[in-house]
């Protein structure tokens, strides 16, 4: 189907910590099989093991070419956006200035990732916005003077800048208050744990919010990320939305949230969601490490290709 582009996540807290060989293997096996994009979750603080995101992107711009990446989705009111934008300007450096790092943005899935840096939760928001009017002047610009509510700085310049202009900014959320942003300010909408009712019920609204600011957000610049694990064992997946319904309050109603099951019922739920508008797809494995690389090369030889 043309215009359907479908990634991979890569998370280390849900399952256990990937040996790093395997961690570089994930990204070269996910290239190799044309995969178009991996994206890392972000945490701060976690009861579980988790890596850095960026040092695990300039591994694997190092090892790859092609494969785009990203977050999904950096909490980015937890951190200084003129950091946030030298690290990502140095990726799109490291990765060959082609346009393969991607950002997403969002508040953070648990508001203490913001307390563990000092930032109060109820300000989570405008600093979210105004950091993203901070990186984009500083990816577009030079000698950036900027005098808002969170941050003050006079004449900086990052260089070097991304090759291509601002990176993309996709605002992560499935709440009304998140279409809210991406349509002031976002350049794509990012969803998780969303039926495709509920994708095509928020496509709509997103475009109505975007119209009263006189905006228009590309309806192909929206993506849903979906927990899947293939599998012919219907007691394993059974086991798997179990558990994860249980451990994520977000996925209430889990079935018509995930993609969990043979090849040809992820691809079914993928196309419900095609049917409903949607082109942009990541399908984050729920699997233990060394089950990894095994996921992945069934996503791509029997799901991917259907696409």
């Amino acid at each position: 189907m043309a215009g359907i582009k479908i990634g991979i996540g890569f998370s280390v807290g849900r399952t256990g910590l990937p040996s790093p060989q395997t961690i570089a293997d994930f990204a070269e096996r996910a290239e190799d099989l044309g995969i178009d994009s991996i994206w890392l979750s972000d945490r701060i603080s976690s009861r579980q093991p988790h890596l850095d995101i960026a040092c695990i992107m300039a591994g694997w711009a190092a090892r790859t070419k092609k494969i785009k990446m990203g977050p999904s989705v950096l909490t980015l009111p937890a951190r200084d956006p003129v950091h946030v934008a030298r690290t990502y300007a140095t990726l799109d450096y490291l990765s060959g200035s082609c346009g393969r790092i991607i950002m997403a943005v969002g508040l953070g899935s648990d508001p203490k990732e913001c307390l563990a840096c000092g930032i109060p939760p109820e300000e989570r928001g405008p600093r979210m916005e105004e950091g993203v009017h901070v990186m984009r002047r500083l990816w577009t610009e030079t000698r950036v003077t900027h005098h808002g509510r969170f941050y003050n700085f006079d004449d900086v310049t990052i260089e070097p800048r991304p090759a291509r202009g601002s990176l993309d900014v996709w605002i992560g959320g499935r709440s009304d208050v998140a279409l809210k942003r991406t349509a002031r300010y976002g350049d794509g909408w990012f969803p998780s744990f969303i039926t495709p009712l509920e994708f095509k019920s928020g496509m709509e609204k997103l475009q109505t919010y975007a119209a009263a600011h006189g905006r228009t957000v590309d309806r192909r610049e929206a993506g849903v990320v979906l927990l899947t694990h293939v599998t012919n064992d219907h007691q394993r997946a059974a086991q798997l939305e179990q558990l994860v319904a249980a451990t994520l309050p977000q996925a209430q109603g889990a079935g018509a949230r995930l993609a969990i099951g043979s090849a040809a019922a992820c691809i079914a739920k993928i196309q419900e969601y095609v049917d409903a508008g949607c082109t942009k797809f990541v399908l984050f494995p729920i699997a233990p490490p060394e089950e990894l690389i095994g996921q992945i090369e069934t996503f791509g030889n029997e799901v991917i290709l259907h696409f």
